[in-house]
Formats: C-alpha cells, sequence, structure tokens
C-alpha cells in the first residue's frame, strides 16, 4: 500500500489503497471518502482564510478544501457518497490562547462541507495537544495519536458513539 504524507498545504485523492498521514496542532486535515468507489482524499491546511503574505491557497481552509472535494468529484466520486472526518484544530500553543486559530479552521472547514451537503460522521478536534493523523483511504477508517508524552491512540470508524478504554470510535 502506498504511503503519503502530507505537510502544511499538502492535499491528496487516491483510487488506490494509501495510507495518509500528517501531524496537526491548530492546522486541520479533512479527510474525505466515497464508499462507494472507495476514493479518499486529505488535505492539510493552516489558516481559516487568505491573509495577506499568503501566495499558496492551500493553505487556506475553504480553498483547501473544496479543492479536496472537486478533486474526488472529478475522479467520479459523488456528493451523496461522500462522507467527512475533521482533525486537528487544536489550542496547541499558550502563548496565542486570545487567538484561537484551530476552532476558526475547524468552523470553516464544517461551513464548506455543509454547504456542499457532506456529512461529517466524526471528528476529533480542538485538543490542547498534537494529533497525527493517519487515514486509509481503501476503508475511510482513520488512526489518531495524541502527540503528547503518555500517547493514547483513538481509532475513528463512524460505527460507534461512546469511547472505550484506551481508544474512542465514532
Amino acid at each position: 500500500m502506498r504511503r503519503i504524507i502530507l505537510n502544511i498545504g499538502d492535499l491528496v485523492v487516491s483510487r488506490e489503497p494509501s495510507i495518509m498521514e500528517t501531524v496537526l496542532g491548530s492546522c486541520v486535515s479533512v479527510c474525505l471518502w466515497d464508499a462507494h468507489l472507495r476514493i479518499g482524499g486529505m488535505n492539510h491546511f493552516m489558516l481559516p482564510r487568505m491573509m495577506e503574505g499568503i501566495r499558496d491557497s492551500s493553505y487556506c481552509g475553504a480553498e483547501s478544501t473544496e479543492k479536496l472535494i472537486i478533486s474526488i468529484l472529478e475522479m467520479g466520486g459523488s456528493i451523496s457518497n461522500i462522507m467527512a472526518k475533521i482533525f486537528g484544530g487544536g489550542r496547541v500553543i499558550k502563548v496565542f490562547e486570545s487567538l484561537d486559530v484551530g476552532s476558526q479552521n475547524v468552523m470553516v472547514a464544517k461551513g464548506l462541507l455543509r454547504r456542499y451537503g457532506i456529512p461529517v460522521i466524526s471528528e476529533y478536534t480542538g485538543d490542547i495537544y498534537g494529533t497525527k493523523v493517519i487515514f486509509y483511504s481503501a476503508t475511510g477508517r482513520v488512526y489518531v495519536r495524541r502527540i503528547k508524552t503518555d500517547t493514547t491512540a483513538i481509532i475513528l470508524d463512524g460505527s460507534e458513539r461512546y469511547p472505550q478504554r484506551g481508544e474512542m470510535r465514532w
């Protein structure tokens, strides 16, 4: 299986089974999955909107998420079959407590997905720690690990709502 590591501003969509990985703080990743065609995609953006001095729109939430949606549709995906999972948007830097970029990033992603009619079936956002996200495009399953000394692994597959000891499934 192909392994793809995403950095800020990256976006990938794959028809082939792939493992897509990234590490997030206040940045956000949206994972989209067309369950019918098994097409998966993931982005990694840093800012809720375009700002002066930013040259690449892929760093920004609405632009990056819209490109992700359009890429899946261009591969034959259908809005009615696409599901979303959202990650990141944390408050990981105490110095900037008055500036909550993470929650703004999450709101932008959710707003755009709502506009397209794509349901968010699970999310892990707003933590005070960073998160490592691993998305399996063949199944739509996501593995999340909190980045801190005593890490806790979480698996999100959209099937359950209540956490079990040591892992959570949504």
